[in-house]
């Protein structure tokens, strides 16, 4: 028993342990409600002595039952999960059926009528009929109705307009025609399965305890299943979450939570707190989004990993321009990352599966593979369902639509036309049509429609070749009855390989395949049963005083079928699947969880849908994919959809309080960020080395390519900073463009030179003189020497007002700035002045840059000529407190444990006002400062002094070359300087020195010119 209950939180235990006979357990996502009613059933098992085959558990997909009997086998031994009734709902009442349905009027080897079947039916109707609804529409609707328990007789006697009565008479019509046939579609598994325990209670009169999954997705008719399953003992216990209640065009009653305390006023209701699936930011968010409902009941969701990186919210001009960078935030973060993710990571859920156009495109053109999750299932292909299509005719000769998918298929001169008047034909006489065409093979009556010689004689074959199966299907005594001979002898038949070889000459070996992988299922299914392993799951408890039907081994076609119509999809063996990116609808996606998860098209009309009734449950859905996510999210919103139109963003996003949840771009990878991911998925982080190396891999280390505010840039426009990665505005052909401007740059700049005293400088690419210059005497004596030979390349690419132009963008001291900056008249406030002076080429320089070089990493035709070291090389500078970070020792992967108890506190917001000033201005002066002073602007408050012996200015300016405080690694290149008060410097009062010609101070323009910097 200790070792059923280790690892379960106090929360979980109660839950396990509740001696209550009605328990709802409320588990948010994350919460680990799986492990929790496992624990509950192996709990009621062992320590409640319950019988497994008295006990019921109800999910809702076939998955969760899989995952559910995995996780039981482990508590209470092998071979004993197999005797629990578990399963979907439908596949529940399709057991009770197949047993009890005879005292109801249901034949034992009833069919289930798929989608298209249903779909087929109805189109059938309302052409015969002359009808005016959509088939559609209609299917939905009576489907709803069927939900709601609600019958043909109830809806005409509560609906008598006109408009009513011809829908309520195709929903008679529509029942009629599954009862002709022998079938019941999904909607009435359930319902039939109420009426034979409402009429016969003595069916579940042993049953002990039912417990339900994902109770918040039940519909009305569910619910009532559930109380009739229990109405003996009233031992229930269900798992669920209202925030995840997303299903209402299913007719999910998110009401159901209520009304069963209502029911059963005994009910203990325990709440499930700790998330172990999320970092602690993206719970911030998801919390912020659902807490808008204020007919919500707020309950607590509490992280039990590190705060991690903060969800993004980025805005982007279009919706092309979106798939783009959503293809590039998944390479960026893989590559940078140190490839802690594969493609198997990422998932991309979609409110609508149409959304996917673009971002499939995008995602073919960067060659990342994908998968889509709802797309054709394995049995919908054409070549399986043209088999199984034949099976289901075999095993149930009135199934009329199977029938007509194969009376011609393969080809047998039975025309279209034909077989349509065949069908109307037999509808209109009330008999199925395989009566009329067995009638017609074996001559006893010739039906009413007109066949042709070759009509005749291809019906006459295709009723020789399900007569032969049947045979071959209902002789229990051959021992050549079993599922995998019947398909052989179908498939020989029809001489189905050479069939497709013909009809699909160039994909042929591939739709063989599928059949070949549907032959290796039922074998699969054939040697379970003979295993004995298959009767476990037709058993029920046996029950005095009402008969059980016995079952033939002819009805293992029967089941086999069932199931293929209660699937979902077909599961690939472990390691057959490659890496793929996932794409999914948020709906398709509940249940799961990915390490990374992209939601775009955050917007009004997508998220919520223009289509939607219910605000409340489009925030809900929004809740449920961001919560998919367990290390990163981003949502994203086009300025414009794929129509071209104009979006607002979602008003579930646009609160200031869920605002300030989000960054405005992807985040900064790393080695601290990357190890915060690796602890949220228990995964070895890789080394320093790795991540730094990273960084030279990629074009883009920063999510900077498209601006921030996601409004379209003209390509003519100069509002852009092309040397600042922030900037928040790009133009279209920004990458084609940067190029061009930096290979005018980089042939007018020169790198470093050697002084006097031997020390180095380089031109920083900003407005700023070098960092470490002697005099500006000497730099103009450099830029005297190369001016002459690269003047000729300047004017090829770009004329001097271009380049002024172009670079407009950054304004005081390296700043990025989004609009443009009105020209400073030359004087003390300019910095113009500072190199203005009577030498005729120091006219030039206020017309071109002179300030920009990249580093030699990026522009190697000038590392011969540079004697200084790379940018990267940080040894010379000093460690600022205000960049700096805790460093954090990760535990090893083998004693890391998730925390039971959630992190103290919600992640602090960095306001856009902090940012701001964290930032540092580079102090460009001919005057000394003090250094004691220079010391706190430097290092910071409470920074010690140099403990070495006074530095000179020039060590003095090239120490302020600081880091942002976002950067991940400490360091930032130079080629980026961050603004922040200047006060401390230009406050000094020490006397001035002589400047080598040049006797003015610049702390006067630093002063006068000084503004805050301009909010990002």
């Amino acid at each position: 028993m200790d070792a059923l209950l280790d690892g379960l939180n106090p929360a979980q235990k109660s839950a396990v342990t509740s001696p209550a006979s009605v328990v709802q357990v409320l588990a948010p996502p994350g919460s680990g409600k799986t492990k929790t009613l496992t624990s509950r059933v192996a709990y009621l098992i062992n320590h409640n002595r319950l019988q497994p085959w008295n006990i019921i558990v109800c999910t809702f997909t076939i998955k969760a039952a899989r995952e559910m009997k995995e996780r039981i086998r482990g508590f209470v031994g092998d071979g004993i999960e197999a005797k629990l009734i578990l399963g979907t709902f439908h596949s529940v009442a399709r057991r009770f059926l197949v047993r009890y349905g005879n005292h109801i009027g249901i034949e034992k080897n009833f069919g289930i009528a798929d989608t298209s079947d249903t779909l087929a039916i109805i189109k059938r109707i309302i052409k015969r009929q002359g009808y005016g609804v959509e088939p559609g529409v209609a299917r939905s609707r009576i489907s709803g109705l069927k939900a709601r328990s609600t019958t043909v007789e109830q809806f005409a006697a509560t609906h008598k307009k006109a408009d009513q009565h011809e829908f309520a008479a195709l929903y008679a019509e529509y029942d009629e025609t599954l009862k002709t046939s022998n079938l019941l579609d999904y909607d009435d598994l359930l319902l039939r399965c109420t009426d034979l325990l409402r009429k016969h209670p003595e069916c579940v009169s042993s049953i002990q305890a039912v417990l339900i999954d994902e109770f918040q997705d039940t519909n009305h008719v569910q619910y009532d299943l559930m109380g009739l399953l229990a109405q003996k003992q009233q031992c229930i216990t269900i798992v669920g979450d209202p925030d995840q209640s997303i299903y209402g065009f299913r007719s999910a009653e998110i009401k159901n939570l209520k009304l069963m305390r209502e029911h059963y006023p005994e009910t203990v209701v325990i709440n499930l707190e700790n998330n172990y699936r999320s970092s602690g930011c993206i719970l911030t968010s998801a919390l912020a989004v659902i807490e808008q409902d204020e007919s919500r009941h707020n309950k607590p969701l509490l992280p039990t990993h590190v705060v991690g990186e903060r969800p993004v919210l980025r805005k982007l001009p279009n919706a092309l321009v979106e798939a783009k960078w959503l293809v590039s935030e998944i390479q960026r973060s893989k590559t940078l990352t140190g490839e802690l993710f594969t493609f198997n990571d990422y998932a991309i859920l979609l409110r609508s599966a149409a959304l996917s156009r673009l971002i499939e495109t995008q995602l073919g053109k960067a060659g990342i593979p994908y998968r889509m999750v709802g797309g054709h299932r394995f049995f919908d292909r054409v070549e399986v369902k043209v088999v199984l299509d034949y099976l289901r005719v075999v095993n149930q000769p009135d199934h009329n639509d199977a029938l007509v998918r194969i009376i011609n298929n393969p080809p047998r001169k039975i025309g279209e036309v034909t077989v349509k008047a065949l069908l109307e034909e037999a509808e209109a006489k009330k008999m199925t049509l395989w009566d009329l065409v067995l009638n017609q093979a074996q001559g006893r009556k010739r039906p009413q429609t007109k066949l042709s010689s070759q009509a005749e004689k291809g019906i006459d074959t295709f009723v020789n070749l399900i007569l032969t199966s049947r045979k071959k299907l209902l002789n229990e005594d051959s021992k050549d009855c079993s599922l995998v001979d019947l398909i052989a002898h179908v498939l020989k038949k029809l001489s189905f390989q050479d069939f497709l070889r013909k009809t699909y000459r160039e994909e042929w070996e591939g739709r063989w395949a599928n059949v070949e992988e549907l032959v290796a299922q039922a074998t699969d299914v054939a040697l379970s049963t003979e295993a004995g392993e298959n009767a476990l799951d037709e058993i029920l408890p046996v029950v005095d005083g009402i008969e059980q039907r016995t079952l033939s081994s002819g009805d293992i076609l029967t089941k086999f079928l069932s199931n293929v119509a209660l699937s979902t999809e077909v599961e690939k063996k472990d390691g057959e699947q490659a890496e793929q990116v996932t794409i999914s609808t948020i709906h398709a996606a509940k249940g799961l969880e990915w390490p990374v998860v992209f939601i775009p098209a955050a917007y009004e009309g997508s998220i919520p849908h223009s289509r939607s009734e219910d605000t409340d449950e489009e925030r809900r859905l929004l809740y449920v994919g961001m919560t998919r996510a367990q290390a990163l999210l981003y949502l994203s919103c086009p300025t414009q959809n794929s129509l071209k139109e104009q979006t607002t963003m979602s008003p579930f996003v646009t609160p200031k309080n869920v605002v300030r949840s989000f960054d405005i771009r992807g985040p900064s990878f790393g080695f601290q960020t990357t190890q915060d991911l690796s602890r949220i998925l228990r995964r070895a982080c890789p080394a320093a080395s790795i991540i730094q190396h990273a960084k030279t891999l990629i074009e883009r280390v920063e999510d900077d390519l498209y601006p921030l505010d996601g409004e379209e840039i003209d390509p003519e426009s100069s509002y852009w900073d092309i040397d600042n990665p922030r900037s928040d505005a790009f133009p279209s052909d920004f990458p084609s463009k940067r190029r061009k401007f930096e290979t005018a740059k980089a042939t007018t700049m020169t790198t470093s030179t050697t002084m006097q005293n031997t020390s180095h400088y380089s031109i920083s690419n900003t407005t700023l003189p070098p960092s470490g210059f002697v005099s500006a005497g000497a730099h103009m004596k450099v830029l005297q020497e190369t001016e002459a030979a690269q003047k000729v390349s300047i004017t090829k690419e770009y004329t001097p007002k271009q380049l002024q132009r172009e670079d407009s963008g950054i304004s005081k001291l390296g700043v990025a700035s989004t609009k443009r900056s009105t020209k400073r008249p030359i004087g003390q406030g300019s910095i113009k002045s500072f190199f203005t002076h009577s030498n005729s080429h120091t006219k030039d320089l206020t017309e071109k840059p002179t300030g920009f070089v990249k580093s030699s990493q990026q522009f190697p035709a000038f590392s011969s000529i540079s004697h200084q070291p790379p940018l990267n090389d940080v040894s010379n500078l000093r460690k600022q407190s205000v960049a700096s970070k805790p460093v954090y020792v990760p535990p090893t992967i083998s004693t890391h444990r998730p925390r039971n108890q959630p992190l103290l506190g919600k992640p602090r917001r960095i306001d856009e006002e902090e940012v701001g000033e964290t930032q540092r201005y580079v102090l460009l002066s001919s005057s000394p400062v003090k250094l004691e002073e220079a010391d706190k602007a430097i290092v910071g408050n409470g920074a010690s002094a140099y403990d070495a012996e006074p530095p000179s200015p020039t060590k003095i300016l090239s120490d302020t070359v600081t880091t942002s405080a976002g950067s991940s690694d400490g360091f930032r290149p130079a080629s980026t300087f961050h603004a922040t008060s200047m006060s401390k410097l230009t406050t000094s009062a020490a006397p001035q020195r002589k400047t080598l010609g040049m006797r003015r101070s610049l702390q006067g323009w630093s002063v006068k010119s000084h503004q805050p910097p301009r909010p990002k």
